[in-house]
């Protein structure tokens, strides 16, 4: 509403500057012909602009302005007009020339700072605003609008300065109270600020939110007391006014003092005064809230069954609850919670992306398949869709599709490197499950050109180039580079052994595997597998069918383990 008023305002005032200026005779350094001439068309322009005919006014302007560039008032009116058309940037253009012949003029400088601030352009609006306060320093919306911008830049100090210049007139508004209280804030005046808000409340005193904002910033000053009796205040004075309870409650959740939330809470949740947008920020609140979320999540969770209740086909209030179980570590139930969802809320497509991390994180890929499948169709530009599709696929042996998709994925990847990249890997992975090495080394390679030293590119190409017998020189140098990047990690530690075994250098690959089974918990298969071979390999038979059949009894896949496994009892007999 602010601009809306200037712009009017500065309308009114180039259009009766405009009229002044007819009526004012030659200017010097005119013939008196050119004179006559330019005031009939300066005047037949502004005829025709309020007749509505605009392009042929900006004709008119346009000759004005070929008999003399050294008046402001055409430029002033073609600014009008290419504002009123659209065209930001001739409407710019004309209002610096205007602005720019007449400096001291206050309606000039308005318009264009107007102008630059509906662009965003700051710092330019800044600059006329400031011109039109020297032609006249008693116009109080330039200094609001100065003030605000001001402090939207984070210039508190300008912006606390011209807004106490309009506490002293009288025209400090609600809103420019809370700017000034905010600048003073941002500054560490909190004293100041107090004082200030303080004012406030004398002008509101049935304002409960200023009240809570003294107590805030008491509590920010470290005056814990005196914002702890505001705060009790609010509630015992009208302990069933709602917005009392709301913000004893977000004072509450701030000061980490849980023990009476409850009650608040389900009251806030239940309440039709407080809009949903209030309810949800909360509930969101308090679930990044890890402290709380341990010993409350009954709570919140009766409090969100309460919003459900409430907001029975609202996809962002159903997705709260099963959001809980994930943050609290039960994923069982939210698993539950979002397949019951998934069957009542169409198109769903946040709770889809939610399963279909869930179903890739227990590796259940049936599912996952089936539903990431629809949801690539669904939504043909989703990466997420396209790349957990081809996981899927890939996994289950569809290959073809899994390429495909990761095809499609690397489209929508364009210019970002950091996607590339992954989905680059991706392609390599599945080449070399396609036994297609060259194909998967071709991947790699130009993975490796946009990320030469990603630690899981690494590791991955040397990996796949040792099992195919391929360049082993330079897998340990890959493999190498990863040992001084993330030397800790088993994986790349198992890959560094493994390229150590394929060189025939089984005694350095037996030490390093020794030191992944100092500390391994979870000891994966692939590398038990490994650690097999390896001692297969130094003729210690015995314990390499250990290490096999627990192996197997991880994963049972690895049926071509069996047949190792009678070699070496046979080896042993």
């Amino acid at each position: 509403m602010k601009y809306y008023l200037v712009i009017v305002l500065y309308l009114i005032g180039v259009c009766s500057y405009s009229q002044r200026t007819l009526r004012s005779g030659s200017e010097a350094g005119s013939s008196a012909r050119e004179s006559t001439r330019y005031e009939y068309l300066l005047a037949e322009a502004i005829r025709i602009k309020y007749l509505g005919d605009l392009n042929q006014a900006v004709e008119f302007f346009e000759k004005c302005i070929e008999i003399d560039k050294t008046r402001a008032v055409p430029y002033g009116e073609l600014a009008q007009i290419y504002n009123a058309k659209g065209n930001s940037s001739k409407a710019i253009e004309n209002a610096k020339i205007a602005a720019d012949i007449e400096p001291g003029n206050f309606w000039y400088q308005v318009g264009a700072g107007y102008l630059f601030m509906q662009l965003n352009q700051s710092e330019e609006a800044i600059s006329y605003f400031e011109r039109a306060l020297k032609a006249d320093d008693n116009a109080i919306e330039v200094k609001s609008l100065l003030a605000g911008i001001y402090s939207e830049k984070g210039d508190t100090q300008k912006a606390d300065s011209l807004f106490r210049q309009l506490e002293k007139e009288g025209a400090l508004t609600e809103d420019m109270f809370l700017m000034m209280i905010s600048g003073l804030i941002n500054l560490g005046e909190l004293e100041s600020a107090a004082k200030r808000t303080e004012r406030l409340i004398q002008n509101n005193p049935s304002e409960i939110r200023y009240k809570a904002l003294l107590a805030d910033i008491y509590l920010e000053d470290g005056k814990k007391e005196k914002s702890d009796s505001i705060y009790n205040d609010l509630i015992d004075n009208d302990p069933d006014n709602i917005e009392s309870q709301l913000l004893y409650l977000l004072n509450l959740v701030y000061n980490k003092e849980y023990s009476d939330i409850s009650g608040f809470l389900r009251n806030v949740f239940e309440s039709d005064l407080v809009e949903r947008e209030r309810k949800i920020s909360i509930a969101n609140k308090l679930l990044q809230d890890s402290i709380y979320l341990k010993e409350n999540d009954a709570s919140l969770e009766e409090g969100l069954v309460i919003l459900e209740e409430k907001y029975g086909n609202d996809e962002e209030v159903l997705s709260l609850r099963p959001a809980m179980y994930e943050l609290t570590g039960r994923e069982a139930e939210a698993r539950e919670r979002y397949e019951i969802l998934l069957r009542t809320i169409k198109p769903g497509f946040y709770i889809k992306e939610k399963l279909i991390l869930i179903y890739a994180d227990d590796r259940d890929y049936e599912k996952l398949y089936a539903l990431a499948s629809g949801y690539a169709s669904e939504n043909n530009k989703s990466l997420l869709g396209k790349v957990y599709y081809a996981i899927a696929a890939m996994e289950l042996k569809k290959y073809d599709i899994a390429e495909t998709e990761l095809k499609k994925a690397l489209i929508l990847a364009g210019n970002n490197d950091e996607l590339r990249v992954q989905v680059l890997s991706m392609m390599g992975d599945l080449k070399y499950r396609m036994n297609d090495y060259p194909g998967s080394y071709d991947y790699y390679e130009q993975a490796i050109k946009i990320s030469p030293h990603d630690p899981l590119i690494l590791n991955n190409y040397a990996y796949f180039l040792a099992e195919g017998g391929n360049d082993l020189k330079r897998a340990l140098k890959m493999a190498e580079e990863v040992m001084t990047l993330e030397g800790d990690n088993e994986t790349y530690i198992d890959t560094y052994a493994w390229i150590l075994y394929k060189q025939g250098k089984t005694r350095k690959a037996y030490e390093a595997m020794l030191r992944i089974f100092s500390v391994q918990n979870e000891r994966d298969p692939e590398i038990l597998e490994h650690m097999g071979f390896i001692l297969k390999k130094l003729r210690r038979c015995p314990e390499a069918v250990k290490y096999w059949r627990e192996a197997l009894e991880k994963d049972g896949t690895k049926k071509y383990l069996e047949e190792e496994i009678s070699k070496c009892n046979k080896q042993g007999r």
